[in-house]
């Protein structure tokens, strides 16, 4: 943060056009992190702008013809700590954010265990999590801005089922708020469940308290919850009311969540041992070591905690303990992760939205807690049931080493380095119980071993980079953006990358709207009608565009072509040439049509089972399909369905998704627009709200009188205004409440 550089593995830009066929780079520094290239860092600069143009980021106008930004939780668009990176240059935002991701997670973790353990293990738990493979290997993502905060979610409930007072009600909902606001609902939904299961094993299990009080916590806690969704309304409602209709919804209609993937027994070894196959992203491995499998390990003492604490419950009886909770949770992460049957089909069941690979998590923080609760027993009780541990780990290492078929010796030569730092540990740790003095000096020096053993498992992950490498403008880029300047502020237009060409989302950097996108959240309708009619491809991981042919571009507002520099549309009368460089190729579509126009030819179609069919029979920027058209009188209907003069359409601003037109018409008329249909959406007539209608399968259309009229068309949902209402007034009742309380006079 005090050079030149970006922590980012933005030179995966270098493999695409058209930075690829420009840069001089060659190479990539992570190939398995291309997402935050190609979403993550485009919908947090998009969220940012947003906010430093003084507008709320509810709106991405840029992607897949446009859809709400917020609903996408991935933009994390009203994380607390997006908004406190916001003065910062976006390079340094993100590398900001994630610094203070792992001081939170270190902070909580020390603080969650330091309840019940010494320093020095509660200090090696918080190392454990904070650098485990999950939080390193996604710590961009937006993920690990919600993740960070599981160790502080299960301190605030366990806080609260110890006593009941406001300022530890306050603590819940504030840890709630922000994970909800950080931008993952799936792993909120998670901690939530395992949340539960700890607040009812502290309550019912362990029973500090009396089963009375217990309930009473347990209430309490739920309501903390309730309250912190209040506080997150904006983002909760306007994410409900987008998610059915979102790409990734209709897609689980047909192909639901089957088993989750990288839960077999190779990926097994790549949990626990995450160089087994070779060092990733450094190299490429020869198993199934990518940044889904590697993502459980916490350090090999996590293993070896686990059976520690078992062989130190057995003796004992300590069944109803805090630890043996970790220990069963270890063993539910576990099996969900690695498909048990019952355990995860009945998981998946009830998560059936969530990407529940991402359970890792939850090995990674059962494990570091598990390493502070055997470090602090061995310490202050037997050491036997450790080293037991310690011996149980090396045996499990031993015995996967011999099982496994290498395919070379050079291979097998390779695991063995991957494993030498946890045979460290693990050595290290054994010196720790045979040790009798010097413990002290011994449990520092298995904090050291745990750094270096996590420092070799997540290094490369998060490059070091040069800031120039940061999305650089090619002179392609550069020719469109002084084609976008040069054209007026009332005549918006879109433009489409040809395959890999300026790829979905990363044109957003520079402010081109695309009609391509890669958000499982983007609105399935419109989608659905790019790929039915003009041959959007959804197969791939991302869309791509490779139809130049289709009038439906036109329609889109589609008004250049990118591409490679072998594009050629073979189009003269439609396509112009306007640029043409080593870098790729810029084509005008000259038959383009304006954001809004009037129909002239509506094609009317009732069945609902024929309306997909009659899309594709027609040219949309020349006809508009409708299944609905609502007139009041016989002259409404003979002027929409036979129109004998076309109105005058002018868009007189232009501020996607809010614009202002200016309409004369000797007629009625129907106003067809490539803006999507959304809820939300609003039109109004000289000032009076009218009615919008779907026209084409999934964009905006309404109906206007004859005479002239100032049309405005904008953006409003009720889902964020009214969650923002609905926070704001939560907000005030919870300052209010302490100075309410005190008014009131207490009973005698």
């Amino acid at each position: 943060m005090t050079g030149q550089y970006v922590n980012l593995p933005v030179d995966f830009l270098n493999i695409l056009p058209p930075w690829g066929s420009w840069g001089h780079r060659s190479g990539l520094s992570n190939p398995e992190m291309n997402d935050l290239t190609m979403q993550i860092v485009p919908w947090a600069h998009q969220a940012r702008e947003a906010w430093r143009s003084l507008h709320f980021p509810i709106w991405n106008p840029l992607s897949g013809c446009g859809y709400p930004l917020l609903a996408n939780g991935q933009s994390s668009a009203m994380s607390p700590l997006r908004l406190l990176a916001l003065p910062l240059p976006l390079g340094y935002a993100l590398t900001s954010e994630a610094a203070m991701k792992l001081l939170i997670a270190l902070t909580f973790m020390y603080l969650f265990c330091r309840r019940r353990y010494d320093e020095l293990p509660s200090a090696i738990g918080a190392i454990a999590f904070a650098f485990c493979t999950f939080v390193s290997t996604w710590l961009h993502f937006p993920i690990v801005t919600v993740a960070v905060w599981l160790p502080a979610a299960f301190l605030a409930l366990e806080l609260l089922i110890e006593r009941r007072t406001y300022p530890r009600f306050l603590f819940a909902v504030a840890v709630w708020t922000t994970m909800l606001y950080g931008g993952h609902p799936e792993t909120v939904t998670h901690v939530t469940f395992f949340g539960g299961l700890f607040a009812l094993w502290i309550a019912f299990v362990e029973r500090p308290v009396s089963r009375r009080d217990a309930v009473r916590s347990l209430a309490l806690a739920a309501a903390a919850i309730f309250v912190a969704a209040l506080l997150a309304a904006p983002f909760i409602a306007t994410f409900a009311e987008t998610v059915k209709k979102s790409r990734r919804f209709q897609e689980l209609q047909v192909h639901s969540n089957e088993a989750p993937p990288f839960s077999d027994f190779p990926s097994a070894i790549a949990t626990f041992e995450p160089n087994f196959y070779g060092h990733a992203p450094a190299e490429k491995p020869w198993g199934p070591a990518t940044a889904e499998s590697i993502t459980g390990f916490a350090g090999i003492l996590g293993i070896a905690s686990w059976f520690a604490l078992i062989f130190r419950a057995i003796p004992q009886r300590r069944f109803r303990s805090r630890e043996m909770f970790l220990v069963i949770l270890a063993l539910i992460a576990t099996g969900i992760a690695f498909n048990w049957p019952v355990i995860s089909s009945l998981f998946h069941f009830v998560f059936k939205l969530a990407a529940n690979a991402r359970l890792r998590l939850f090995l990674c923080w059962s494990a570091a807690a598990m390493t502070a609760a055997a470090i602090d027993s061995a310490r202050r009780e037997r050491s036997t049931p450790f080293l037991l541990g310690v011996l149980a780990a090396a045996a499990i290492v031993l015995g996967v080493f011999l099982k496994v078929d290498f395919p070379s010796a050079a291979m097998k030569d390779t695991a063995v380095i991957a494993l030498l730092p946890s045979i460290l540990v693990l050595l290290i740790a054994a010196l720790f119980v045979l040790q009798a003095r010097g413990r002290h000096i011994a449990t520092m020096l298995i904090g050291v071993a745990l750094i270096a053993e996590l420092w070799t498992a997540t290094d490369g992950w998060n490059p070091v980079l040069p800031a120039d490498a940061m999305y650089p403008k090619t002179p392609l880029i550069a020719t469109l953006q002084r084609l976008q300047a040069a054209t007026p502020g009332n005549a918006p237009f879109r433009v489409v990358g040809i395959g890999a060409a300026l790829f979905p989302n990363a044109q957003a950097m520079y402010g081109f709207a695309d009609i391509r996108t890669h958000d499982p959240m983007a609105n399935g309708h419109v989608l659905g009608v790019l790929r039915l009619i003009g041959g959007l491809e959804t197969n791939d991981y991302f869309s791509k565009w490779q139809n130049v042919k289709t009038p439906l571009l036109n329609y889109l507002n589609v008004r250049y072509l990118v591409g490679a520099h072998d594009l050629d549309p073979a189009d003269p009368a439609r396509y112009r040439l306007v640029y043409d460089g080593r870098d790729g190729r810029i084509f005008e579509n000259l038959d383009v049509r304006p954001r809004f126009f009037a129909a002239h030819d509506i094609i009317l179609e009732f069945r609902h089972n024929m309306f997909a069919q009659t899309l594709t029979e027609h040219d949309l920027s020349k006809q508009t399909v409708v299944n609905i058209l609502p007139v009041d009188s016989d002259r409404m209907r003979q002027d929409l369905l036979h129109p004998t003069s076309d109105p005058q359409v002018q868009i007189v601003e232009a501020r996607d998704p809010d614009f202002r037109l200016r309409i004369h018409s000797a007629r009625h008329a129907l106003i067809v627009s490539s803006q999507p249909f959304w809820p939300g959406m609003r039109v109004s007539l000289n000032g009076n709200s009218i009615r919008a209608l779907a026209v084409n399968g999934a964009f905006l259309g309404f109906t206007i009188p004859p005479g002239d009229w100032d049309v405005r068309v904008d953006y409003a949902p009720a889902s964020f205004y009214g969650g923002l209402a609905g926070a704001v007034v939560t907000a005030l009742l919870l300052l209010s409440w302490p100075i309410v309380r005190s008014r009131i006079p207490r009973r005698a």
